[in-house]
């Protein structure tokens, strides 16, 4: 009998240390996503911190987290019954980051003011073109996704370059810049190119690092990591601790994270979806521009303002890289101008600001990919519709379609049900006339 109970026991302390450092390991992140949600909710999107508690952070276990705001300081941290503290704070342009690990004093030194971009506004001139459309089809598709359960917060629908479509869930609107989670993969994209077309960087590069040199990674072509298809072991998981989120919420340095995987198959031989390749890229542009003023001020000056879409915030990490993976907003609006520029191969104003071809190059299947993916752009290999899109955690989209002369924008808050982009666009594909 005693025996027994001794081995019970042991059951029990094996099973509660267990439990223990499983709730170590992983409530860190939880508050570090809250912080750092909630953060940039608030120095960013300018919401109220009871919105952000009632919807961005009210689910899974973030809905436990307590959030103490530091509106002098502009900080926020996050706990679980006190406990895991994580502090997030804003550096103006450089958006907010995790502070765990860094002097937060030298942090606030990193932060800048953006640079002035004049808002181009979108042509809302439709008289030439409404016989094309069929407004009572396309408000159709416009109720299907403003359903209480849909969680839409912004829709904005291009067509021929004019706006023919703009709705907004409550408390959000035409002015309001929100999350593009993964979409800003393809902002890295631009800035590959345009890196490209001023002759500053190849896609041929490899050795694109000296932790890389002496091992099989100094084989690592730039345009492998642009296909994700770099080799890299990689684990893309959001339902716990994975490579993504200890890479988002527990580092300060998400392209060193993702740098230092280790090399699996040789390059361009497999697909492997990776946030952590996007960062990398990220590194390689700061590197290859070796000026981190220049970094900091590249995407503003290079491509927001020449799009005219000043609301753009390109978040960057505690080491000063940015987030290319994730961390990014704008209005629903400026998401629109940016989908725009790819619509027109590159075009915006009447400047190129993408080499010619560049589009085509980005929504062209990386050879692994089963057609599913370009260069950092996701493509519909399952649709009959000739779309790449800029695809974003709970349902963030900017959808192209170049037959159809349309850019549509989704953005919104899928939690319990996964919004069907392909129901949705198919939809306000239905409603322009043949």
């Amino acid at each position: 009998m005693k025996k027994i109970k001794r081995i019970l026991l042991a059951i029990v302390l094996i099973t509660l240390s267990y439990f223990i450092y499983d709730t170590s390991i992983k409530l860190p992140v939880v508050t570090g996503y809250s912080a750092k949600d909630v953060c940039s909710g608030l120095f960013i999107a300018n919401r109220s911190l009871e919105s952000l508690e009632n919807n961005d952070i009210n689910y899974s276990f973030m809905s436990k987290t307590s959030i103490k705001v530091d509106r002098e300081e502009k900080s926020v941290t996050a706990s679980i019954f006190g406990l895991f503290p994580r502090k997030a704070i804003y550096r103006g342009a450089l958006g907010c980051c995790i502070t765990k690990g860094y002097n937060e004093e030298e942090l606030k030194q990193q932060a800048f003011e953006r640079p002035t971009i004049e808002n181009i506004p979108l042509d809302t001139a439709i008289n030439g073109i409404k016989s094309e459309i069929d407004f009572k089809l396309l408000n159709s598709a416009l109720d299907s996704v403003f359903e209480r359960e849909e969680r839409t917060r912004g829709v904005v629908i291009l067509y021929k370059n004019k706006l023919i479509a703009e709705r907004y869930g409550d408390g959000f609107d035409q002015s309001t810049p929100l999350l593009g989670w993964s979409m800003n993969k393809s902002i890295i994209n631009a800035l590959v190119g345009i890196m490209k077309s001023q002759n500053r960087l190849d896609l041929n590069d490899k050795a694109l690092f000296k932790e890389w040199e002496n091992d099989e990674r100094k084989d690592i072509a730039l345009n492998d990591l642009m296909h994700m298809s770099s080799g890299l072991d990689w684990d893309e998981g959001y339902g716990g601790l994975s490579d993504v989120t200890k890479m988002l919420y527990k580092t300060g340095a998400a392209s060193g994270y993702a740098m230092a995987k280790q090399f699996s198959v040789k390059p361009d031989s497999k697909w492997i979806y990776s946030s952590g390749t996007s960062n990398i890229i990220s590194q390689y542009i700061r590197n290859t521009i070796s000026n981190d003023q220049e970094y900091h001020n590249f995407p503003y000056e290079e491509l927001f303002k020449r799009i005219g879409a000043p609301s753009f915030y390109f978040e960057a990490d505690a080491s000063g890289t940015f987030v290319g993976s994730s961390f990014g907003y704008a209005t629903t609006r400026d998401w629109a101008k940016f989908g725009l520029l790819y619509l027109n191969d590159g075009m915006a104003n009447g400047e190129r600001i993408l080499p010619e071809g560049w589009a085509e190059y980005s929504y062209t299947p990386a050879k692994a990919s089963n057609g599913k993916y370009g260069a950092q752009f996701w493509l519909n290999a399952d649709s009959e519709i000739d779309e790449f899109m800029c695809i974003g955690h709970h349902g963030q989209m900017v959808s192209i379609i170049p037959s159809k002369d349309l850019v549509i924008v989704r953005l919104g808050l899928s939690i319990n049900k996964r919004f069907d982009t392909n129901k949705f666009n198919q939809n306000v594909v239905n409603s322009i006339k043949e």
